[in-house]
């Protein structure tokens, strides 16, 4: 393994070469600028210097000139066509220094062979175009340090040691300036290199640290899709689970109804009781599981709309009041005029666990639900008299499978999921879940919920007017479709021991023209959502109302409560039931949909 020192190190020498690559990029590409004014400023130094120095001399050195930048002119086309994974900066460097050496001898050698003792303005004239040189190599060569420091002293250096050979004052005073430019050159050379290289450095850390951000983006991007793909996972696990262990309980519950509708023996009928309890116990399981991974993989979405808080308080007090008083204990809900802005759905989902866990944790005593109002919001609680819950473990109660005072895992105290359920509810909706509870005293949970606004107040029907219920099912003609036989078996037994009328098929491939030979108008369609192949109720159901009568009421039983198939059996207008089934309450649903009159013929 590699130690942090290592890495530290091998870091800033990645960082070093990247520096000299780029500063040894910017002096090549400023190679034909250079280059151009070195030929202009050689040019006019021997057209000046043509009649006062020897014409061998100005044609040797312009034509050493020529070769030395025609060499340059050759080495930046090759740089340029290496490209940037062959631009070794080491080895073009030194290349680079090499021609800046030349150069500066070139020049230099100016200073000595056209230097005109006898005429001040002549050596004011090469002067000023040897500072020009060293200026101008200052500026384009300051990126490459090692070239300015070679170019600029053997650009000058020969020029002040002929001046100072030359005797009297004038002289001195010509030296001078040619010492103050070389130094000045150099000083400010240096640090104009060294504001380059640091920000060189600066870019290249930016780089670092974008890189390494993409990088940690790209792995929690990553890392967020994988979590999403697992949820999904989870999610179609758990549907498809659900549903295929559904479909025997389903059967079971069926046949263990229609046995105990046949029998009176009381042994018979407990070991019924007990069928249904498992049932529905495993049910309950399914449910739970099912939800918590809805939830986590986001399926579930809040639809918030202002309703009346007593239309879930009603139904929480019908639901729970045969529960509570068969073990002996008094459930409260107090009504409220609120409105409150919630899901509705997801908002007695959660009030829901919260009753049947604050019963289920109950022995003596009783269980109230009501409302406060706290300024804009309402606060819903349900307190209990129940075993209550120590302050150590009031922070994993919301934890999957954690329960209080349950080590033998009684399947009296439930699973350990509603919580956990109510947490997740409570995180998706925005509402705050609280808890106060004593040890043997009991325990309190609120949830705040934002305050509604009430719709305009629409007039009543009177109740002469309301249709009355219809709860006889017998003599009524159902068909059931499923392809599941044992389904379908039981099923039949048990509507046949309600009085009522059945086409039973385990397709829906010819399902019109059976119906139509019975000659009778269904009153109900019950059909499983799905059917072998790539058929759905759905679509059975949607075939059998065209072409009978669209008004026929359906139920659609299905293993999967997922949302886009309960929009889907809303679309169009059937009710949704989930396995497996009782049988009170697919008996109670039954009479909702039956309408009061039936019997009528096809068409």
């Amino acid at each position: 393994m590699i130690s942090k020192s290592a890495r530290v190190d091998e870091r800033a020498a990645r960082r070093a070469r990247q520096i000299k690559t780029e500063l040894v990029r910017s002096v090549y590409l400023h190679s034909p600028a250079t280059t151009t004014g070195s030929l202009v400023a050689g040019a006019l130094l021997v057209a000046v210097m043509w009649n006062v120095v020897s014409s061998v001399v100005l044609v040797t050195w312009m034509a050493a000139l020529l070769v030395h930048q025609a060499v340059r002119v050759h080495h930046y086309r090759s740089y340029v066509k290496a490209g940037a994974e062959d631009q070794a900066a080491d080895r073009w460097g030194r290349l680079y220094v090499l021609a800046a050496a030349i150069a500066g001898c070139i020049w230099g050698s100016a200073g000595f062979l056209m230097f005109v003792p006898d005429s001040i303005a002549h050596q004011a004239f090469l002067s000023l175009v040897l500072y020009g040189i060293a200026t101008v190599s200052m500026t384009a060569l300051s990126a490459y340090a090692p070239a300015f420091y070679v170019l600029i002293p053997l650009t000058l250096v020969p020029f002040i040691i002929r001046i100072l050979i030359e005797p009297g004052a004038v002289h001195l005073f010509l030296a001078a300036p040619a010492v103050i430019v070389l130094g000045m050159a150099l000083a400010l050379g240096r640090n104009v290199n060294r504001l380059i290289v640091e920000a060189l450095a600066k870019r290249f850390e930016n780089l670092d640290l974008v890189e390494e951000l993409s990088l940690q983006t790209a792995i929690a991007e990553r890392a967020r899709a994988e979590a999403e793909a697992a949820n999904r996972s989870k999610t179609q696990f758990f549907a498809a689970a659900s549903h295929d262990l559904r479909q025997p309980l389903h059967a079971v519950g069926l046949f263990a109804a229609a046995l105990s509708e046949k029998s009176a023996d009381p042994e018979v009928r407990n070991v019924v009781t007990n069928i249904n309890a498992s049932v529905a116990a495993l049910d309950g399981l399914f449910n739970a599981l099912l939800d918590i991974s809805k939830i986590d993989a986001g399926a579930v979405k809040a639809e918030r709309v202002h309703f009346p808080i007593n239309n879930v308080l009603d139904h929480l007090r019908v639901d729970f009041e045969p529960e509570a008083r068969e073990k002996g204990l008094k459930l409260r809900v107090r009504r409220c005029d609120a409105f409150v802005q919630s899901d509705p759905v997801l908002l007695e989902r959660i009030l829901r666990n919260l009753i049947g866990n604050a019963i289920r944790y109950t022995q003596r005593g009783g269980v109230l639900g009501g409302c406060r109002r706290r300024g804009n919001a309402l606060s819903i609680e349900v307190w209990d008299t129940g075993v209550g819950i120590p302050a150590d473990q009031q922070g994993k109660i919301f934890e999957e499978f954690y329960q209080v005072g349950n080590p033998e895992r009684s399947r009296a105290r439930g699973m350990g999921l509603g919580l956990a359920i109510v947490q997740r509810l409570g995180q998706l909706l925005g509402h705050d879940i609280t808890l106060a509870s004593v040890p043997g005293r009991g325990s309190v949970f609120r949830i705040t919920v934002p305050l509604g606004t009430a719709p305009p107040a629409l007039p009543r029907v009177p109740a002469s007017h309301r249709p009355a219920a219809e709860d006889r099912i017998a003599g009524r003609f159902i068909v059931v479709i499923d392809d599941a036989p044992a389904i379908v078996e039981g099923m039949k037994v048990l509507l046949d021991q309600w009085g009522v009328h059945t086409l039973c098929a385990t397709s829906g491939d010819n399902i019109v023209e059976e119906v139509a030979d019975v000659g009778v108008l269904p009153d109900l369609i019950i059909a499983d959502y799905q059917l072998a192949g790539k058929t759905t109720g759905i679509e059975v159901i949607a075939r059998l109302r065209d072409a009978l009568d669209p008004e026929i009421p359906a139920i659609v039983v299905t293993g999967s409560n997922l949302p886009e198939r309960v929009a889907e059996a809303k679309a169009h207008g059937c009710d949704l039931l989930l396995k497996p089934i009782l049988a009170d309450k697919l008996r109670s649903l039954i009479s909702q949909k039956l309408r009061p009159h039936a019997g009528a013929q096809p068409e």
